[in-house]
């Protein structure tokens, strides 16, 4: 029997702040292209922060490749994990513009959780999970993340991120599904006409709204 290969993980570590795209998807599973069910998001960073993480990068290459391994990397030769915020994957496949949240000076991952380990995701209390109405696309704060080696028999070797835990700390623009609305822009005030007819009241009446 074949022996399964162990690749190289580094520890759990805090990123610098960021700001979350596509939130709804640490909430619910999608499917990915291979058809594995995973929690997906994106986030963004600004460029400052990039040495960060490919602190924690560099060293799993190292683990699992060797010195060698970063020469490949700066090749090409081992796939990133970063993509950059101007560039082909933050634009609209159709017109080619880059998407709201991405742009010039900013850079962006897309790291997963399987679907036997959901991430955490929490704002103000650590013990009370946080909706999908706080943690919403356009929003900050930071992760908890671990980078991981990989080997695909098509895509070659890689380092990936894995999602542990999500917090927000701070508002900002929706851009996309799943954030609070805001009522006071749509709400429209309602006459108070006094009390409803009797057939309403007894459920009568309504029997042609709907055919």
């Amino acid at each position: 029997m074949a022996t399964k290969q162990k690749f190289a993980r580094s520890e759990d570590f805090k990123t610098p702040p960021c700001r979350v795209l596509y939130a709804f998807g640490m909430f619910k599973l999608r499917k990915s292209d291979s058809g594995k069910e995973t929690y997906q998001s994106t986030l963004v960073f600004a460029n400052e922060h990039r040495p960060a993480l490919e602190k924690q990068v560099a060293s799993v290459i190292i683990a699992q490749w060797g010195d060698k391994g970063l020469e490949r990397a700066k090749a090409g030769l081992i796939k990133s994990p970063f993509l950059a915020g101007d560039g082909k994957g933050a634009r609209n496949k159709e017109s080619g513009e880059i998407n709201p949240g991405f742009g010039p000076g900013l850079f962006f991952i897309r790291p997963w959780a399987n679907a036997d380990h959901p991430p955490v995701i929490r704002y103000k209390n650590p013990n009370i999970p946080a909706t999908e109405a706080e943690v919403y696309s356009g929003c900050r704060g930071f992760a908890v993340l671990s980078a991981f080696a990989w080997n695909h028999a098509t895509n070659g070797d890689g380092v990936s991120f894995n999602l542990s835990y999500f917090q927000k700390t701070a508002d900002d623009e929706q851009l996309s599904g799943g954030g609070p609305i805001d009522a006071n822009k749509w709400h429209e005030k309602i006459a108070d006409e006094g009390d409803a007819p009797q057939e309403t009241q007894q459920g009568a009446g309504a029997s042609g709204l709907f055919g």
